[in-house]
């Protein structure tokens, strides 16, 4: 299966990665594709230690915005030389170690060799990085300038006549508040994050999925309080998984019922509007002649909104159409008075097939999300249907509620999965993914990919997916980006 699309990324190397004197350097575009465009699925395989999951935190930490993720810490506690992203929009983010690997660095966006936007990130003595302006060699009389930071250092120890970490903790808040508020500055480089809106997702080994606009334990987010899995390791116990599918479910449900909303409001537009037209038409209706075809016109048009109503009842987005009653009513007006049934039907059939096509994304969201669980859950009769009143739930054999824990290790991952594809659809246009393979059988390994493409398809989300699995590397060949240490050239 072929993955072309819209992507962000085309490519990415990154050099001395944990003091090697080797470089990576992993093309995601392929052969035959557009590097303008990218491939919307990229699977990134090679040896244990290579260097994959690394690259897929650093993507992540590296393209997203926020200033309370730890994401600069991150890139400056990582010991690597160089790291460079490559856009298919042209554009080079570049982070440069200014001296050893692990520490301060300098973030570099260019545009066809033309610098865009620069910031350097100084490691400041707890661990935290900060923005500062870039080391000057010279500066008005004469005066070494050096970062504020390393001035408050200074100022501090001489100060208290301590070592900075024994300085004591309401001094060190007065010294921090104070720098901060001097050095307060626009950031370049996040200004230009934020601008590019990436927003990566990512879903990490411990099968919890990351982003900026995810909160985790206990947080509260613009008034409400997310249910948050208990902690786990890099394996994670059943429960741990449980409860991060018991949160997939809910923000899942929460963003299809957002997308209802918004399309039930998109289609009712106007729709005040409906039976002023149909009283403006009747005062303005006067004999006619009848159209031969008005009446089978009239019962086609009825017909076919009834077909689709049916299908949008079953997720509760809108109620069936009463087909008969509409079609027995119309089948008893006589042939003189068809033009008032004509002009009191077409404002209504207008109406309907408006509501219809506001809602047509969601509705076909739905109908493959719920195909594609269904063909991992068939062997085991298990169905997932959604309904706007009790969102989405897993059903067993004989219709009955299944809990997320209820359900098998494998049924438990593939829903994660799925769900936090249904997330990462309508807010990121980059989902990173560790190690899908885990806990799925070789079956469902071989259906995965293709399951994740559908439920983004027309969606600019580009998937870039670290494995070890030969069913999703055999299935998916035009999709390969090879993760090997390359050696320096002279």
């Amino acid at each position: 299966m072929t993955a072309q699309g819209s992507a962000l990324v085309s490519a990415f190397e990154i050099h001395g990665l944990f003091g090697s004197s080797k470089y990576l350097h992993v093309d995601l575009t392929g052969q035959g594709f557009d590097a303008s465009k990218g491939r919307r699925l990229s699977l990134l395989y090679g040896n244990n230690g290579s260097g994959k999951t690394t690259a897929l935190n650093l993507l992540w930490h590296a393209l997203s915005s926020s200033g309370k993720r730890g994401h600069r810490t991150y890139i400056a506690r990582t010991p690597f030389n160089r790291f460079a992203i490559y856009l298919c929009s042209g554009d080079v983010i570049t982070f440069t170690k200014t001296a050893e690997p692990i520490g301060d660095f300098t973030a570099t966006v260019t545009k066809n060799d033309k610098k865009v936007a620069e910031q350097f990130y100084k490691l400041q003595p707890d661990g935290s990085v900060a923005a500062v302006p870039p080391y000057r060699e010279t500066a008005p009389y004469g005066i070494h300038q050096k970062p504020l930071f390393e001035l408050e250092d200074q100022l501090a120890r001489y100060q208290a006549g301590l070592p900075w970490e024994e300085v004591p903790a309401e001094f060190q808040r007065v010294m921090r508040r104070g720098a901060r508020t001097f050095e307060r500055q626009s950031d370049p480089f996040v200004d230009y994050l934020e601008n590019l809106g990436a927003g990566p997702y990512m879903l990490a080994d411990d099968r919890r999925i990351y982003g900026d606009d995810i909160e985790r334990v206990g947080t509260r987010h613009r008034g409400r309080r997310v249910i948050e899995s208990e902690d786990v390791g890099s394996n994670p116990s059943p429960n741990g998984v449980t409860a991060e599918l018991a949160t997939a479910v809910q923000r899942a449900s929460d963003m299809i019922q957002k997308m209802i909303i918004n399309g039930n409001v998109s289609g009712s537009r106007g729709s005040n509007n409906v039976y002023l037209g149909i009283l403006e038409k009747i005062s303005q209706t006067t004999a006619k002649e009848v159209d031969p075809e008005t009446r089978s016109k009239l019962n086609e048009n009825l017909r076919e909104i009834a077909k689709k109503t049916a299908e949008y009842s079953k997720y509760g987005l809108m109620p069936p159409l009463r087909e008969d009653s509409f079609l027995d009513v119309l089948s008893r007006t006589p042939d003189n008075r068809l033009d008032v049934a004509e002009d009191v039907l077409r404002p209504f059939v207008e109406a309907q097939e408006a509501r219809l096509d506001a809602l047509s994304s969601v509705a076909r969201l739905l109908a493959t999300l719920t195909r594609e669980i269904d063909r991992f859950f068939e062997s085991s009769g298990k169905r997932v249907r959604y309904r706007t009143q009790a969102g989405i739930r897993v059903l067993s054999e004989e219709g009955d509620f299944l809990a997320p824990e209820n359900l098998s290790s494998g049924e438990r991952q593939i829903l994660l999965l799925l769900l936090n594809t249904v997330l990462a659809r309508q807010n990121t246009r980059l989902f990173l993914i560790d190690e899908p393979e885990l806990s799925l059988n070789v079956k469902w390994q071989r259906q995965l990919m293709g399951a994740l493409l559908a439920l983004t398809e027309g969606a600019p989300v580009q998937f870039i997916v670290a494995t070890h699995s030969i069913e999703v590397i055999t299935g998916h060949r035009d999709s390969l980006a090879r993760v090997a240490p390359q050696e320096l050239e002279d």
